[in-house]
């Protein structure tokens, strides 16, 4: 029987959120079109296995842990001695489907990377931030459908005599148009020294949650040849947060509120009334974030920091339209008065009356000024006031969520869907939700006790599990190294 060693190389790989259990892999596996090593798959082979995807699900990722450990990056191979391969599983595949690149129909598969080994995981993320990573597939072949006049071997499914069986991360590379589209990965804290933590990182497990929890929203329309909102939005997020490879620890600045088609709104990671509105345009399906001198500063709402404070001149301009309404009265008290002393001079009279004329017509030009502007800000302030009691309700909103996330997981079920917490939670009184707390607690410790003293004996079952791998003539596919 044939064994055909397919390589291929990730291209392109995004750290997105991840858990505690393992690290996802996404990779091109093979293509329809004639590799480097002269192997050309059908698309019925291919289809077969999207098809019954349950069937495969499961195979192993390989690699010689050893080696990649010991960071001999370029003697990674299947490790095929005597007919069996001696590599180290270290991830399974857990999804397949297929993708059109460069006009070739690739076969695709996602892989559940272990986190029980953390140096391999490590090594696996330095791989890549050298370009170096690459992974090859198993495919197990009986028989040719063709051999071609050029050499080109056509490989189909031939009724399941010919199998894909896994995949290995080795040195040489063979399919060109095989990528890694995505790698969901995680710092280890046993590798974040002192000085690590000195220069700002920090470790991901403590920040596991993307986007801090918070529901990005989108605005507008986006025209993108390819990319999803989602890809926007963790580029976004991943450049304004950045992973440190070596060290595997993330830089956490901010956190996404809302995405436009032209900028993107974000939130200071430690105190969210720090906003910044941050332009940001897409060439080549990358996101390209403006500099930091093009960034505006604002606050909740977005209302930038140099925005005029109304009601303030407000209150200015109806303070300075009544002292010209006091000035304007005086003169005509005064006019009144020249009018009925008949002892000045009637010169003097006159010239006094249309100096005071004059005063009278531009005093009014300033009064009629002034109560434009004020009508003016009257009407702007009306529009803030109603934003601001949007802006409100969204505080409060945010608070009641947050509140209904933090004791929903302190209180059991019913209490929590208790009249009193509701209430509490809606009011924002978290005095009264404390103090729910400590009852709920006290009321499960009795209980305990009394049931303590109700069951004086504990009795533990444990059966021994049968071996669930199945041996039969197959077993040329393990990996017995140590």
């Amino acid at each position: 029987m044939l064994k055909e060693i397919l390589s291929i190389k990730p291209i392109s790989l995004e750290l997105n959120e991840s858990n505690d259990i393992y690290m996802l892999l996404n990779i091109g596996i093979l293509s329809n079109v004639a590799n480097y090593n002269d192997a050309q798959f059908t698309d019925e082979f291919i289809e077969y296995i999207v098809s019954n995807k349950v069937t495969y699900i499961g195979l192993p990722l390989q690699v010689n842990k050893e080696k990649l450990e010991n960071a001999e990056y370029d003697n990674l191979t299947h490790e095929l001695v005597n007919g069996k391969l001696m590599t180290d599983s270290i991830g399974s595949f857990v999804d397949f489907w297929t993708e059109t690149i460069d006009d070739a129909t690739v076969l695709m598969g996602s892989v559940k990377i272990w986190k029980r080994y953390p140096n391999t995981c490590s090594a696996i993320l330095e791989l890549y931030e050298n370009g170096d990573l690459e992974s090859s597939c198993e495919v197990m072949i009986k028989e040719y459908k063709e051999i071609t006049e050029d050499g080109i071997r056509i490989i189909d499914h031939a009724d399941g005599s010919n199998a894909f069986i896994g995949s290995a991360i080795v040195s040489n590379p063979a399919e060109s148009r095989a990528k890694a589209t995505l790698l969901v990965a995680e710092a280890y804290e046993k590798d974040l020294s002192i000085e690590n933590e000195e220069k700002g990182d920090v470790t991901v497990a403590e920040k596991e949650v993307f986007n801090k929890g918070h529901k990005i929203q989108y605005k507008g329309k986006f025209e993108t040849a390819s990319l999803k909102y989602s890809e926007i939005s963790n580029q976004i997020y991943n450049k304004l947060n950045p992973i440190n490879a070596k060290t595997n620890g993330r830089q956490y600045n901010y956190y996404i509120h809302t995405i436009f088609n032209d900028h993107v709104i974000v939130e200071d990671w430690d105190d969210y009334e720090v906003l910044f509105k941050i332009p940001y345009s897409i060439e080549n399906d990358e996101v390209i974030i403006s500099p930091s001198d093009q960034w505006e500063q604002g606050k909740l709402g977005f209302i930038p920091d140099n925005t005029v404070e109304l009601t303030n001149l407000l209150s200015e301009k109806e303070k300075e339209l009544s002292d010209v309404q006091d000035e304007l009265t005086q003169v005509k008290e005064e006019l009144a008065s020249l009018q009925n002393d008949e002892t000045k001079e009637a010169s003097d009279f006159k010239d006094k009356i249309k100096e005071l004329n004059d005063t009278i017509v531009t005093q009014a030009g300033t009064e009629s000024e002034l109560r434009n502007e004020i009508a003016e800000l009257k009407s702007t302030v009306e529009e803030l006031v109603q934003y601001k009691e949007k802006v409100e309700i969204a505080e409060k909103e945010t608070e009641i969520t947050e509140l209904s996330n933090k004791y929903s997981k302190l209180l059991s079920e019913e209490t929590f869907k208790s009249d009193d917490v509701q209430n509490a939670i809606q009011e924002l009184n978290s005095e009264k939700l404390n103090e729910i707390v400590v009852n709920e607690v006290t009321k499960q410790k009795n209980e305990v006790e009394v049931a303590s003293k109700q069951n004086d004996d504990v009795i533990v079952v444990a059966s021994k599990q049968d071996d669930l791998i199945v041996k039969d003539k197959r077993e040329f596919w393990a990996s017995p190294r140590s």
